[in-house]
């Protein structure tokens, strides 16, 4: 949007240029006209920009408590890894305030794995980690009252805004992110 702004006015710009250049040349003295913003159709390019899925306001809910599993073998941990696999995890951001961090969840359908859905037969402590760019998470925890939702915050740098980053989501005991998003489109500041 910013570059398909930015290109009119450009061309508007050059247009006005133009104008001017080819009146002062031909030597015609032509009634002074207010100047009058030209608009300059470009065709549309089309260019795939993953962005957010919606950005609501941030909720002010209840935090619940963690709960714990133990007795794990360690076929029981490469079994919570594979929980993921096949779920359809979205990310949704909240607004993001200058100065403060950026809080977003992760949508898990069925519920958050250890934290609001109790797996069986497993030690692992449900500790997840998100990142953003070279940037972690300060905490991540699901809030009662809010489903199948893994809450996020954390620590961006102001030029981070309206970038493409790598998103990842990691859980304790995993070796590999439970979930990645290679290019994602970090929001815009909201005031």
């Amino acid at each position: 949007m910013r570059k398909k702004t930015h290109r009119r006015v450009m061309l508007g710009l050059l247009g006005m240029v133009a104008i001017f250049l080819f009146a002062a040349c031909s030597g015609t003295d032509y009634p002074q006209a207010p100047p009058a913003p030209i608009v300059v159709e470009v065709p549309d390019v089309q260019v795939q920009v993953p962005a957010p899925e919606r950005q609501e306001p941030s909720p002010t809910p209840e935090i619940a408590a963690t709960a714990t599993q133990e007795l794990a073998t360690p076929a029981s941990e490469t079994q919570s890894c594979d929980l993921f696999k096949n779920m359809n995890i979205s990310v949704v951001y909240l607004d993001w305030m200058r100065e403060k961090p950026l809080e977003f969840y992760f949508k898990m359908p069925g519920g958050v794995p250890g934290l609001e859905k109790t797996i069986p037969d497993t030690s692992n402590t449900w500790e997840y980690t998100g990142k953003i760019g070279d940037h972690l998470t300060t905490n991540c925890e699901f809030v009662s009252g809010y489903a199948e939702r893994l809450y996020c915050r954390i620590n961006l740098p102001a030029e981070y805004a309206y970038t493409a980053r790598d998103l990842s989501l990691s859980l304790s005991g995993c070796e590999s992110p439970v979930y990645t998003d290679s290019g994602m489109t970090v929001p815009e500041f909201a005031n």
